[in-house]
């Protein structure tokens, strides 16, 4: 507490008038005579105890009127322990703004953003012309530079939402690095947000703390723009089962809609909502390929699967929308694009090409041709033909069961993976450790050999999040031990550089992983060529309905063959790299923006690839060179990461408690703001409390006094007449009992003095 002028205290030393007249101006004691001296007896202790706490009572409140009055003159303030050690410094404020795509959501007609720029436009003017100001938002765009009023005003008016948004947590470091050059102020820092939990981490807000705690004198005030019961349906994050897919291939597009405020039994919500696949090619508008009815659920997403073929060679493009409109646009519809190309060709390779058997057949099946366009073109070649195939033909090339090799096909195959190409080593019996274990060998094999074992296992798959696992991956309770492992290599620990993707049931290593340069080269320690009657090594490929095996061949072989590929689908603020093939090299390209909007840019002669940082806008991009010959075609698709959408809202107390209550403050409202804000950076001033409580005890004194003295004008008169009691001369107070030796008794007698 302080005080505005605190010499008025001394006021209160006036307090001691009233005791003094007390003591004073008692009056002087009358003497009566009665006629009896029985009633006065009675009537002694009664009159003397009531009239002695009458005085005391008035006594106080007319000490209370002259204390209340010098403290009130005094201007006492009840100041927030934020200004504690800043009394009198200047103001020092920084805006902090979530301009999320989040904060499009509309309440009562308008936007969270639109809301939180009307309050900070209103808060600027509250702030003195000559404080510093600065302005931070998730977008980056300001980073904590030294701003007037007017240019943050500005600013401000300015600020727009954004797909690309970085962490809460790094625009409030800004913020308070900012505060660190400004020690002789008074910090303030005003945080605009929709309190949603993803943007205060318990993570976020220890490390704000620590921040704070460097910043003494400083306050935190949350300007809650949110809506307290937020009603949403949204669309999750889109997944495709691939990006690249051959003619005639499957396409399976999942995503879930997510419900908050609303249940299936909702009026306003409808309980069910409509969600629309559309796809095109680029040249025309996209076409409606399905739709599916959901029922709104709070409790569990609902679930969304569509299934698209029958998409022809080129970039296909489209979008999954939940039809119809709600208050917050951006998640009500999730964008993609695939690219259909040729079968990958891969290269098999055996000591024969009964050795490629199994591998062949799962990959591109005899039985389907004709029927379905396989996602794979094989072609089958013995390790004797190595030399004369263009590796660079191939997307990917499997070793089946490699003999020992010259150090030229060693050379030529690492040279392979180094440039993004996929290798996939299948050991079985032709393999020698002695010659495995070559330095040249060793420049593309994963790990050395140890010895072969026979110690009966089955497969054991670990890290089933692996891409090369992705056909098993939505496959429950694959039935391993029904293929047992007789024979398999073990491999030599300590290989750093190496990633064990799945095990036997013992334990030991089964498929192996290295990166090489721009490529991948996968390792299986046991055989995939070895048939059912001569002595094999597992029953893998042989079992009874070994669906498990081609399922791990034909993820392995897919993995290795997009050892290059290129990812189509990515977040806002990502930055897109497309390769270049050779047939592609143009001097210049057209970027398609999604909204309209196209940019020519320019090509280095010779450059590898494109690279786009411009990737802000939620949409599909297209871009085009070489006219109607069409060289260069490509497209990508952009999409706000779903954690961006969610609207559940973190507890406002529990972020107040974690940051420190007593520099952390939450307000909805200009009032609240006017409150908080004064209270921390100016105090509470009571002297309005003060001044009533005087008036109330004014009041009271005069109402005790009239009462008390009422009559007392004629208090003589009747005491002389009727034997009223009368003061003392020791000083009793009024209508106190005489002593035994100030009164006489007789009928008719005389009061004397």
């Amino acid at each position: 507490m302080g005080f505005v002028t605190p010499a008025l205290l001394g006021g209160a030393a006036l307090v001691a008038l009233p005791i003094v007249l007390h003591l004073i101006m008692r009056r002087e004691p009358q003497r009566l005579v009665f006629p009896a001296l029985r009633f006065v007896e009675q009537r002694r202790t009664m009159n003397q105890h009531r009239l002695r706490l009458r005085h005391l009572l008035l006594l106080a409140l007319r000490c209370a009127i002259i204390a209340l009055l010098a403290f009130a003159l005094a201007r006492p303030t009840l100041r927030g322990s934020g200004a504690a050690g800043k009394e009198g410094a200047p103001v020092a404020a920084a805006l902090v703004f979530d301009n999320s795509l989040r904060m499009q959501y509309e309440h009562e007609n308008k936007s969270r953003l639109e809301q939180s720029k009307e309050l900070a436009a209103w808060l600027l003017t509250q702030i003195p012309a000559d404080s510093p100001v600065t302005v931070v938002d998730r977008a980056g765009r300001q980073r904590g530079q030294n701003m007037d009023r007017d240019a943050a005003e500005l600013r401000v008016e300015r600020l727009d939402l954004s797909a690309d948004v970085r962490p809460m947590g790094d625009a409030l470091r800004d913020a308070t690095h900012w505060l660190e050059d400004k020690r002789d102020y008074r910090g303030e820092i005003y945080v605009f947000t929709d309190l949603a939990a993803e943007s205060w981490s318990a993570d976020m807000l220890a490390e704000l703390r620590n921040q704070l705690d460097a910043l003494p004198g400083s306050n935190v005030y949350l300007i809650d723009v949110g809506a307290e019961r937020p009603r949403n349906t949204g669309l999750g994050a889109l997944r495709l089962s691939s990006e690249q897919l051959s003619p005639g291939g499957l396409l399976r597009l999942d995503t879930e809609l997510v419900t908050i405020g609303a249940t299936g039994g909702n009026e306003e919500s409808g309980g069910e909502r409509v969600v629309e696949l559309y796809v095109g090619d680029g040249d025309s508008a996209p076409e409606k390929r399905g739709q599916q009815t959901v029922a709104l659920n709070q409790e569990r997403p609902g679930e969304i699967e569509f299934l698209l073929s029958g998409l022809g060679l080129g970039v296909h493009q489209g979008f999954v929308r939940i039809a119809g409109g709600d208050a917050l646009p951006s998640d009500d519809v999730r964008y993609f694009t695939v690219d259909v190309q040729p079968p990958t060709k891969v290269l098999l390779l055996g000591e024969s090409e009964d050795d490629t058997l199994f591998m062949r057949e799962a990959l591109a099946p005899t039985a389907t041709i004709g029927l379905v366009q396989p996602k794979f073109a094989c072609d089958v070649a013995t390790y004797a033909q190595l030399e004369s195939r263009p590796l660079a033909d191939y997307g990917a090339i499997c070793l089946v069961d490699p003999p020992p090799l010259p150090t030229a096909a060693w050379e030529a195959l690492a040279d392979f993976a180094e440039h993004g190409g996929g290798i996939g080593i299948f050991l079985g019996r032709h393999a020698r450790r002695d010659e495995m274990n070559t330095a040249e060998a060793q420049k593309l094999s994963p790990a050395k050999l140890r010895w072969q074992s026979r110690d009966e296992t089955y497969l054991r798959p670990v890290a089933v999040e692996h891409p090369a696992m992705g056909e098993l991956r939505d496959l429950a309770d694959v039935p391993w031990a029904e293929f047992p492992v007789f024979k398999y290599w073990e491999l030599e620990a300590g290989a750093t550089e190496s990633n064990v993707i799945a095990t036997f049931a013992n334990g030991k290593p089964a498929l192996v992983e290295r990166q090489l340069g721009g490529g991948r080269v996968l390792m299986l320690t046991t055989s995939v060529s070895d048939p059912a009657h001569n002595d094999p090594w597992n029953l893998l490929p042989t079992g009874p309905d070994p669906w498990p095996f081609l399922a791990l061949a034909n993820g392995i072989v897919e993995y290795l063959a997009a050892a290059g590929e290129t990812r189509l689908n990515h977040s806002a603020g990502q930055t897109v790299v497309l390769p270049l093939a050779p047939d592609e090299q143009v001097t210049s390209y057209v970027l398609r923006i999604p909204d309209g909007s196209a940019l020519r840019q320019p090509l280095t002669p010779g450059q590898q690839d494109l690279s786009i940082a411009a990737t802000e806008t939620l949409g599909n991009y297209r871009v085009r060179a070489g006219g109607q010959q069409g060289r260069l075609d490509r497209g990508f698709s952009v999409n706000l990461p779903a954690e961006l959408s969610r609207l559940e809202r973190a507890s406002a107390a529990e972020i107040v408690k974690a940051l420190g209550k007593e520099r952390t403050r939450v307000a909805r409202t200009r009032g609240e703001i006017e409150i908080r804000v004064g209270l921390a950076r100016t105090g509470r001033e009571l002297f309005p409390a003060l001044i009533l409580a005087l008036a109330l005890v004014l009041a009271a004194e005069t109402l005790l006094a009239n009462r008390f003295y009422a009559g007392a004008g004629s208090g003589s008169k009747l005491g002389a007449s009727r034997g009223v009691l009368a003061p003392d001369r020791d000083g009793g107070p009024p209508g106190s009992l005489p002593n035994s030796k100030a009164f006489t008794v007789g009928a008719g007698a005389e009061s004397t003095r």
